[in-house]
């Protein structure tokens, strides 16, 4: 990086946030700070955002890495430098809270308006955001663990791709504990997160917890890829169609494909086109009328079985993108 990049990272990490909000605002000025466009729930979410400032006549800017290397300092830094802009509002993914909460306190506490989007539910009311929007991680996991206990899942194994995100973790555990709550054993596979859009890499570690302990019956992951890569891995490892449940957070079309063909038991849609759609809807209210809704906004999750499959790859042919389908 050259000297003349870093002064200017260094100017903009100087930037008073101090500024007036006005609730008049007709054309306010919304960052938006959220996950990498090569995972598909984020190309999903990006599009509902891009739709929702053009039916709202609006600019909005969308901030994101480029890469897994370095998540938690790379997106300190990109939120650090979206708020010395002084934005009208921001909206964040809060995935990293030991690096991303502090920016985000400075910033709601100098007069930006701030939605936590998708991650950081935990933590979202101690950032001073006035709203989320997105899921319940400990209610998701939960019901995904019980769902798969009902259909004779002793063994349960949890996968995930991005350690360090409390939101993620918590969901692993909430199912391992609906899991050995019902009697059965669980554990969670935890891949570096530089490897999180490496299909090899996640698909030999998948593969070695199943050959290291043949008795897992049941797969929850936690993105698109690698519930596809979770089928790779049972059928690579000898097991029959069927015989290890497999759900997962997030939909694709090889998802989808999968639940229709029988390969994967559910998806979960945590319909992330409306995360982001409704992220923008509410910071243009709260910047323009000063209006805000009282409770958090659940965009998700909606459990998608054998029988809803076909109906939404139909739905996806025709409106391509809405469930980052790529």
């Amino acid at each position: 990086m050259t000297k003349t990049r870093l002064a200017m990272l260094a100017a903009l990490a100087t930037v008073s946030f101090a500024h007036p909000v006005w609730a008049d605002s007709e054309n306010p000025n919304i960052i938006v700070v959220s996950g990498p466009l090569f995972d598909p729930f984020f190309s999903a979410l990006k599009k509902g955002a891009d739709d929702a400032a053009s039916n709202l006549n609006i600019h909005y800017q969308y901030s994101t890495v480029q890469d897994a290397n370095n998540l938690q300092a790379d997106f300190a830094r990109l939120l650090d430098q979206a708020a010395a802009t002084q934005p009208d509002a921001m909206v964040v993914g809060n995935y990293f809270p030991d690096a991303m909460s502090p920016v985000i306190k400075r910033a709601a506490e100098a007069g930006i308006n701030v939605i936590i989007q998708d991650g950081g539910y935990s933590t979202w009311k101690d950032t001073g955001a006035f709203t989320y929007v997105g899921y319940d991680p400990d209610s998701l996991g939960v019901e995904s663990g019980q769902i798969q206990v009902k259909a004779g899942v002793k063994n349960g194994l949890c996968v995930n791709h991005v350690p360090g995100n409390p939101s993620l973790e918590a969901l692993c555990n909430a199912y391992v504990k609906a899991v050995k709550d019902a009697g059965g054993t669980g554990k969670v596979l935890t891949i570096a997160v530089q490897d999180a859009q490496n299909p090899q890499a996640n698909l030999q570690a998948m593969k070695g917890a199943l050959e290291a302990d043949p008795s897992i019956d049941g797969i929850m992951t936690l993105g698109a890829t690698q519930t596809t890569l979770a089928v790779q891995a049972s059928d690579e490892t000898g097991h029959e169609q069927g015989k290890i449940k497999i759900g997962g957070s997030g939909l694709s079309t090889a998802v989808l494909e999968g639940i229709r063909d029988g390969k994967v038991q559910f998806g979960v849609d945590l319909q992330a086109y409306l995360d982001g759609y409704y992220s923008i809807l509410l910071a243009y209210q709260k910047v323009k009328y000063n209006l805000a809704p009282v409770q958090p906004m659940y965009a998700g999750p909606r459990f998608v079985y054998q029988k809803d499959a076909e109906k939404i790859l139909l739905v996806n042919e025709k409106y391509v993108g809405i469930r980052g389908t790529n």
